[in-house]
């Protein structure tokens, strides 16, 4: 007899020092937190067995964010109390933004590193830091020309490392959705996620790169993701 599972999804937030956590730091807190919280994970086939709990894609370190999302299955549905629950397991800086309850068809659940393909942020440069005030670059109106410069090439190299530790320039233009500079913020939307068509660019290595066109001085910046897409663009609530 085939046991009832619940799917859900969680959007968390990863705010202050938890962007010091690695990501596998992060899965690990999680994990701990929804078992604190109660919840009782659907374990998959095996010998060794594990939760069946899916990430959205890895944040680099020093980046926080607002739009972390978990997936996972439950062999009981969750309490009505669970949000509160899970307040009090999990640090003061990892909050639930939403809990949506998925639907399950029977299939097997499909893994968010699959399902987000891009990924919007909003990056600040923090005046009252001293390397930025040496650049003299207090927004992102002072490189409102290399961004306008960015977005009308049809190349943006990058030097990477390959696995068999050669330097290639890789050309990561078409990984670039959108930019916009407003209110001294830059916004932009980069390829993320698993996919054979374009290559996934990092939102701080596309910020370094980004720099290197304006200054050869490297500044400091906040960074933030916001929001997750899937590959038609829609965003993922």
């Amino acid at each position: 007899m085939c046991k009832k599972e619940f799917r859900y999804q969680l959007k968390l937030t990863k705010l202050n020092e938890l962007k010091f956590l690695s990501h596998l730091d992060w899965q690990n807190l999680i994990l701990k937190s929804l078992r604190r919280a109660g919840v009782h994970f659907a374990l998959s086939e095996g010998f060794n067995k594990v939760p069946k709990i899916s990430f959205s894609p890895a944040l680099p370190l020093f980046i926080s964010s607002e739009c972390e999302l978990v997936n996972f299955i439950t062999t009981e549905p969750l309490a009505d109390d669970f949000k509160e629950s899970f307040k009090m397991a999990a640090p003061e800086n990892l909050k639930i933004i939403d809990i949506k309850k998925l639907e399950n068809d029977g299939r097997r659940m499909v893994s968010l590193d699959n399902l987000v393909q891009w990924a919007s942020y909003e990056a600040e440069i923090p005046e009252d830091n001293v390397v930025n005030k040496m650049l003299g670059i207090s927004n992102f109106e002072d490189l409102r020309y290399t961004v306008e410069k960015c977005l009308s090439s049809s190349d943006f190299f990058i030097e990477k490392k390959t696995k068999k530790g050669i330097l290639k320039q890789i050309n990561y233009r078409n990984s670039i959705k959108t930019m916009d500079v407003s209110d001294g913020r830059l916004v932009f939307v980069l390829k993320t996620g698993q996919d054979d068509t374009l290559p996934a660019l990092r939102a701080d290595e596309f910020l370094k790169c980004l720099m290197k066109k304006f200054t050869d001085k490297e500044a400091i910046f906040e960074i933030k993701r916001l929001s997750f897409f899937d590959k038609d663009m829609t965003e993922i609530l």
